[in-house]
């Protein structure tokens, strides 16, 4: 894959060989986001300007679905997670000033000074748009995380007292209220605490390689093992509690972590690492816009390394500005064409359920006769639907990566080129498709069936796209947005057989490509062009069918989603 053949270190020489400045490529970018500020902001206020729907009426273009109440366009993206102000547009604003000023650093501040300016400026957002609070507790994780995996032998006083101050305001500072008193004991102690855990107990297990290992799992899995026990506390004893916001913000990091960990096992991140270079990875503008939407891009320590400035700064730029212009008719366009399509097939007398397979669930469990025409036009327009408004939001933020100097890979690849599953799995979600594969693929296909290889192949894409991406990658979500309740275990593992049947999927596709190499190229203009047209259309339809069993509603069970996904295949079955 791209991200993986053109991953290899670059020197701070053809860094600074590709630093050159060029003016009028600043002036695109900047034209860019002040084209996102009026469209998505109340920026038009300022200059006593008419809002977008008013200037679309003015030029007689009347286009439904894509404005707001407000007269601004309605858009999915957004700062999530949190509600510090009265409009999402302010918060809108907010973000892309703070980017316009990170991209201005990147790009003209000297190489040493632009990642810890990009640091800089991703606190300053965080700080703005979450709060002091939240971002302490963040970077209190993050720290504790760099200590143990990055452990200071000697002078660790200043880095342990920061843990202690963050971990007060982060955690316990709601506790003091207005009592200073209070406020001075506990602050104390989370210091204290700090400075004698890691001198007397996290240091002296460091020193142990097992124990070490040990301890640098557990760190990097704190974000499974903390809503894993929450849920099974709740579902024991009925008592549920919620996590600081900080800390949630650090859990929706904790993919990208696991892949730095991968890196760190593989030796490719240096033992002695300052910290600026250990939050680069993680803190950058590109995570702020939609916290916990595509959290795997960026990867781990060694992708983001490596990319930086590798290639001519300007070159960078300008591909993040075409990223973001495609992102921006994704943003524009995607509920006006969701409509399009659905008002297409209701017109052919094809129910459809507005684009929404739960819908349609919903129906078939009320007893409605859902034909097979409907359950493929539904679960198929569903899919373009999330496609386009999942596009949307995760090329504007690889678009951001991109413009501040990183050959960030598109999460989103033309998934509708693919003609199998496999081709399409790593086209549609390239970074996430990377993490299951570092993190569950490889581990298992270097270990087991060596002498066997399609059954390790299968064995091997089980573990990632079944396993993996339904424990790691959805149960932990779920709690992550609904609380730490052992229902929504439940709910989530429910939804197994869209995991096993995603699973089998890919593996057959990889299996059946390793015994049969392909004689031509795929899209090819020649009379064989139909069969390329057919298996696309084929493998993007059992994609969207699959998610019928991830898209349950209240009362449905395993075998009524059963019932539903066969007559996407013209069978039907009585309950």
């Amino acid at each position: 894959m791209p991200g993986l053949l053109r991953n290899v270190p670059v020197s701070d020489d053809q860094r600074r060989a590709n630093d050159r400045h060029n003016l009028w490529v600043v002036a695109a970018v900047l034209v860019l986001l002040f084209l996102y500020l009026y469209l998505f902001t109340y920026a038009a206020d300022w200059f006593d300007w008419p809002r977008p729907r008013e200037l679309a009426r003015d030029w007689g273009v009347n286009i439904a679905h894509v404005f707001d109440g407000d007269g601004n366009v309605d858009s999915v993206l957004n700062i999530t997670l949190t509600q510090r102000f009265d409009h999402n547009d302010d918060e809108r604003l907010v973000l892309f000033l703070l980017l316009a000023g990170a991209f201005l650093s990147a790009y003209f501040l000297p190489l040493p000074a632009k990642q810890p300016a990009l640091i800089v400026w991703t606190g300053l957002a965080v700080l703005i748009l979450y709060g002091f609070r939240a971002t302490a507790g963040l970077l209190w994780c993050q720290l504790w995380v760099y200590l143990i995996l990055h452990p200071r032998w000697e002078k660790y006083g200043a880095l342990i007292l920061g843990c202690g101050l963050l971990g007060y305001f982060a955690v316990l500072a709601p506790l003091a209220g207005s009592d200073w008193a209070v406020a001075g004991f506990l602050l104390a102690l989370s210091c204290l605490g700090a400075y004698l855990g890691y001198r007397f107990l996290f240091l002296p297990l460091l020193r142990r390689p097992a124990a070490a290992a040990m301890l640098r799992t557990a760190a990097v899995q704190s974000a499974i093992l903390t809503v894993g026990l929450g849920a099974l506390v709740e579902g024991w004893q009925g008592r549920s509690w919620s996590l600081p916001l900080g800390v949630l913000l650090f859990f929706w990091q904790w993919e990208r972590l696991i892949m730095y960990h991968v890196d760190y096992k593989d030796g490719q991140v240096p033992q002695e690492i300052p910290l600026w270079r250990f939050l680069a990875v993680f803190w950058n503008p590109g995570v702020l816009p939609n916290w916990n939407w595509g959290v795997t891009i960026g990867q781990g320590y060694a992708y983001v390394h490596n990319n930086f400035l590798c290639e001519d700064k300007n070159k960078l730029v300008l591909d993040g500005v075409k990223i973001l212009l495609i992102a921006l008719l994704y943003l524009l366009f995607w509920n006006w064409v969701r409509h399009l399509l659905v008002d297409f097939f209701t017109g052919l007398g094809v129910p459809v359920y507005r684009a929404f397979t739960r819908e349609m669930v919903r129906h078939f469990m009320r007893g409605e006769e859902i034909g097979t025409a409907s359950v493929l036009a539904t679960t198929f327009l569903d899919l373009t639907r999330w496609t386009m408004l999942w596009a949307g939001v995760v090329h504007f933020k690889v678009g951001i990566w991109r413009i501040c100097g990183y050959r960030m890979d598109p999460y989103i690849n033309k998934p509708w080129l693919a003609t199998d599953l496999a081709t399409f799995w790593s086209r549609f979600t390239f970074h996430y498709r990377e993490f299951l594969v570092r993190a569950f693929y490889y581990p298992v296909f270097f270990r087991c069936f060596r002498k066997r290889p399609y059954l390790r192949v299968f064995v091997a894409t089980m573990a990632a796209a079944a396993f993996g991406n339904l424990v790691w990658g959805h149960v932990t979500e779920r709690l992550y947005y609904r609380g730490l309740e052992w229902e929504h275990v439940v709910y989530v593992l429910g939804t197994w057989p869209y995991f096993v049947l995603l699973g089998i999927g890919i593996a057959l596709s990889q299996i059946y490509l390793l015994k049969f190499r392909r004689r031509r190229r795929p899209w090819t203009l020649d009379r064989w062009l139909w069969k390329d047209v057919l298996a696309a259309y084929c493998m993007l339809q059992f994609y969207a069918l699959i998610h019928i069993f991830a898209r349950p509603a209240a009362g449905s069970t395993t075998w009524d989603l059963t019932r539903l996904f066969l007559r996407g295949f013209g069978i039907q079955l009585t309950g």
